[in-house]
């Protein structure tokens, strides 16, 4: 059964962005339909759970340069929207009262009574991704940036061919 990842692949959706970005260098988030069986993202999905706590410790305490933190969350999708689960990618994440929370960065495309701007809990134990941005370099993001190198060449955006360009080797 598929799932949707809304992949927020030009970061427009993560953060606040500092000033040295302009607007104009992101794009809004897309949506894409993955198997849920496809063992590259399962693989991504768990190395991101195994290095949860590199990504936490940058949230904690985070270094000159750093920011646009997200982890992307799934989250059960409607009934008869005809898929299992929607991926989303949440900002602003704390901890509190022994329970992790994150702003929804996007609309869910099928989740009713959801929206950009929601808090909600969620479970660390089912992130699939995380990811921040150092000094104009993303970190992490391995869904992304699969997703996007997935897409041949002559078929991405100038948007697209940005953020590839973005991670951080």
């Amino acid at each position: 059964m598929p799932f949707l990842f809304l992949c927020a692949a030009l970061l427009l959706s993560c953060a606040k962005q500092p000033a040295s970005f302009s607007s104009n260098q992101y794009t809004a988030a897309e949506t894409v339909q993955i198997d849920q069986g496809d063992e590259k993202i399962l693989q991504i999905a768990e190395d991101a759970r195994r290095t949860l706590p590199v990504f936490f410790r940058h949230v904690t305490r985070a270094e000159a340069g750093e920011d646009h933190f997200c982890i992307k969350h799934p989250f059960r999708a409607d009934d008869d929207s005809g898929i299992g689960m929607e991926q989303i990618w949440l900002t602003g994440i704390q901890f509190r009262n022994g329970e992790y929370y994150g702003i929804l960065a996007s609309d869910p495309v099928h989740i009713n009574g959801m929206k950009k701007g929601d808090v909600v809990a969620f479970d660390v134990e089912e992130i699939t991704d995380w990811m921040y941005v150092r000094d104009g370099k993303i970190t992490g993001g391995r869904s992304i940036r699969y997703l996007l190198e997935n897409i041949p060449e002559s078929r991405r955006t100038e948007g697209q061919r940005q953020t590839l360009q973005m991670f951080d080797d």
